[in-house]
């Protein structure tokens, strides 16, 4: 399974949103790191990013049957306020 984070704009900003993809069928979404404090299970594609340095993985869930695959991505950076 692929995964994909696209940030919607660049540079990154307070309250740009990044995405989470995945192929497969119907994946969940969790993002877990910091974006300035930690962040423990947030469920969801999308991620708000809020001022500060962020460094955020996002974990893709696809369960089929008896069978359970999982992929993850990472995205660091810098969040700047206007």
């Amino acid at each position: 399974m692929d995964i994909t984070i696209t940030p919607d704009v660049m540079p990154y900003r307070p309250g740009h949103v990044l995405s989470c993809s995945a192929d497969g069928y119907d994946p969940t979404y969790t993002w877990t790191g910091d974006n300035p404090g930690d962040i423990d299970s947030l469920t969801g594609s999308t991620y708000t990013l809020v001022e500060g340095e962020f460094d955020l993985t996002c974990t893709a869930t696809i369960e089929e049957l008896m069978c359970t695959v999982t992929a993850t991505g990472t995205v660091t950076g810098t969040a700047l306020g206007k």
